[in-house]
């Protein structure tokens, strides 16, 4: 009936294994849980061999690192049943009826049950990423780390196995759905991002994930139109404006950095520094 899919790396993921284990179990239900390390040869993984004891669930240490889509759709060849639950290891479930919630609408091909934020702000400098979440991420878009799929259209439409790093593969697989009309059931049954990211951690992810939407758009994956950051810089070098952009933010760049490890991070000075770093890379080609 079920699969849940949970791919980790350097993670520890037995408390979440835990709860959907102990929810499943009183929905009394057909179910996997199986959990794939990407190759971190992560010290925590000596605690993620307790999944192997718990009925039904799955942990395996892959040898090396395949990437972030690639685990994805492994986790889905090694499933069993006909629902994938994808969950990111970094997550856990508001609601003590999660399992039950998306059980009610298994009608549904495909669902995304949300993500959200802690509701008090952590110490800097995490307050970046927490707040990054909470204001943009929780509210626009769609993403991977909590939803629900039939096994045989994933099959058909799988993660691009291109993008290794961090970035735009929640995009490119779920825009690919959309251009073939299916309808995606959003359902209020959201997980909890649960880890902190420092500043110089998410700084690093979203470098690469600026990389990777510079590499989707050369091998027209997708338009540029169709992201704001990409339109921003077309509308800066039409204007000759993208050097300068860059310039400031070559200049600014400490301060910024300065800026996003405080408890006040601004989320502003943010966009002008992903944009920045777009005008930058882009320059070079």
């Amino acid at each position: 009936m079920l699969s849940i899919l949970i791919p980790t790396y350097h993670f520890n993921v037995v408390p979440l294994v835990k709860e959907l284990h102990k929810q499943c179990i009183a929905c009394d239900i057909v179910f996997e849980i199986l959990v794939y390390d990407d190759g971190s040869k992560s010290e925590l993984n000596s605690k993620n061999t307790l999944i192997n004891s718990l009925q039904n669930c799955t942990f395996k240490e892959l040898p090396h690192n395949i990437g972030r889509s690639a685990i994805r759709n492994l986790l889905a060849v090694g499933s069993k049943y006909e629902n994938l639950l994808f969950l990111d290891a970094d997550v856990k479930p508001k609601d003590k009826n999660f399992i039950k919630n998306y059980l009610s609408v298994l009608d549904k091909t495909i669902i995304y049950g949300g993500i959200i934020e802690k509701e008090l702000p952590p110490k800097k400098p995490y307050v970046l990423r927490w707040l990054y979440t909470k204001k943009r991420e929780s509210k626009k878009g769609l993403h991977s780390s909590n939803f629900l799929i039939k096994k045989e259209l994933f099959r058909k439409n799988n993660f691009d196995e291109s993008l290794l790093k961090y970035g735009y593969e929640d995009y490119l697989f779920f825009n690919s759905l959309k251009k073939q009309n299916m309808p995606v059931f959003c359902l209020r049954n959201p997980a909890i991002h649960n880890t902190d990211d420092d500043a110089v951690t998410f700084i690093e992810k979203t470098e690469n994930s600026i990389k990777n939407l510079i590499e989707i758009i050369e091998k027209e994956k997708i338009e540029t139109k169709s992201q704001n950051i990409s339109k921003k810089y077309e509308l800066l070098k039409r204007a000759k404006l993208n050097m300068f952009v860059a310039f400031i933010y070559k200049n600014l760049r400490p301060l910024l950095i300065k800026n996003f490890n405080s408890s006040h991070p601004s989320l502003f000075l943010f966009d002008f520094y992903k944009l920045g770093y777009y005008c930058t890379l882009k320059n070079k080609k």
